[in-house]
């Protein structure tokens, strides 16, 4: 039977050689071991060795300050660095990240995560590819029939038209999902550090924090979306909304519907010490599509109106 050295430099020949070129594995492994007991063994190290990299990826440390530097200076457009971000995000241990105060003093952090909000069409019809969607776009010139709102003049329902003029500011914008909004639900006075906020009560919002990005793939800006597709604990699943019952901020005493609204101009400006506005508010539920490449290899929204 080989040894678990033997084993490791087999994967390490295969790994120097370019992928383009490289053999077929089952090929070479039975010239390279003939009896089928020995590869079968290697088959079970390489999953062994696949599950420990992946519980030491899962497991490792990455501060708040990291994992800020990544969302302010990553390019959105790159799938390699999308697809580091959603391991990061997604990962078992992952700093949360604080937002601050709002004006009737509730404090705010985002606890990190790719995967929240919904597009009200999973699969639309187009001829170019469709990114996941940890990445969606907002078309805020739509105004869903459900739920039911007093509706803005000349708002359509749904977006139809396909979206070949790369318009990619007008009436929306692509974004990245990168948490939930939560809330501290104690006396804010007991809120002094990291330590207090790790043992304290945080409460979710239904809103969810993205990373709004431009054609160049550069963050501009912070949003929060609130998630029209909750989760019903009975049925287990995700249904829309159909009533007037959405957008509410905690404590706060205007009863102003929220939609969808701007929390910073930069991720680098989060912190508890800062004083916020829920900034370009809007009141009316707004429509979310999927995002999808163009030939320039840059993201836009599938459909617009």
């Amino acid at each position: 039977m080989p040894t678990d050295t033997e084993f490791q430099a087999f994967w390490d020949e295969r790994q120097a050689q370019k992928l383009a070129t490289r053999p077929k594995l089952g090929e070479v492994l039975r010239k390279r071991w003939p009896v089928k007991a020995d590869r079968m063994a290697y088959y079970d190290w390489s999953d062994t060795r696949a599950d420990k990299r992946l519980n030491e990826r899962e497991m490792t440390n990455i501060s708040p300050e990291e994992l800020t530097e990544m969302l302010a200076t990553m390019n959105f457009n790159s799938d390699i660095a999308r697809g580091k971000l959603v391991g990061v995000l997604e990962r078992i241990v992952v700093p949360w990240l604080p937002v601050g105060r709002d004006r009737a003093g509730t404090i705010y952090r985002i606890v990190p995560g790719a995967r929240g909000l919904l597009p009200d069409q999973q699969d639309p019809k187009t001829s170019r590819e469709l990114v996941s969607m940890n990445v969606l776009g907002v078309n805020t010139n739509v105004q869903p029939k459900i739920p039911s709102r007093s509706r803005k003049a000349n708002f359509s329902e749904e977006s139809t038209r396909s979206n070949e003029s790369d318009d990619y500011d007008y009436a929306g914008f692509v974004f990245h999902q990168i948490g939930n909004l939560e809330y501290w639900a104690d006396d804010p006075e007991n809120l002094r550090s990291y330590e207090d906020a790790a043992k304290g009560t945080w409460l979710p919002t239904q809103f969810y924090a993205v990373m709004r990005f431009g054609r160049n793939g550069a963050a501009n800006g912070v949003y929060v979306i609130y998630d029209f597709y909750p989760e019903d604990e009975y049925l287990e699943e995700r249904r829309k909304i159909d009533d007037d019952d959405w957008g509410y901020l905690p404590r706060d005493l205007t009863d102003q519907q929220i939609a969808l609204a701007k929390i910073a101009n930069e991720i680098t400006n989060l912190k508890f010490s800062r004083t916020f506005d829920f900034a370009e508010a809007l009141d009316y539920p707004v429509e979310l599509v999927r995002a999808m490449k163009t030939p320039e290899n840059t993201i836009i929204r599938v459909t617009v109106a």
